[in-house]
């Protein structure tokens, strides 16, 4: 089976809170993270539909740097979700980017990615 995924994606265990509209906060844990996207478990298993959107916030480990962005629900299946990434501002692309080029065998994939990225004008 060929690989559709263009964007590198890393284990990486940090904290993360979905806000919904109604503002109800949900902890999760993160299972992997791209600059597109992020697969992730629900602390507590929740219904979501494709489509729905969210505030995503992670919490770097060992820091006490937050990553936030506006999400839409790609896939979900019980505890699990994946989601896209629907917009991201320049800090937090920033710290994204670090985070990708330290934890990844190819930083120079990253930099493709993130001109990929500028070109479908993801960032804000």
């Amino acid at each position: 089976m060929e690989e559709k995924r263009q964007f590198t994606r890393i284990v990486c265990k940090m904290n993360v809170w979905v806000q919904l509209d109604d503002m109800i906060i949900v902890e999760a844990n993160n299972l992997n993270i791209s600059l597109k996207g992020a697969f992730f478990e629900l602390a507590d298993y929740r219904v979501f539909k494709k489509g729905d959107k969210w505030q995503l916030t992670f919490i770097l480990p060992d820091s006490d740097i937050r990553l936030q962005f506006k999400t839409e629900v790609i896939h979900s299946t019980g505890k699990k979700v994946g989601v896209e990434f629907d917009r991201i501002d320049t800090v937090t692309m920033n710290h994204m980017k670090r985070l990708m080029e330290g934890r990844t065998s190819n930083p120079e994939q990253v930099e493709r990615e993130l001109a990929l990225l500028n070109c479908l004008n993801q960032t804000i």
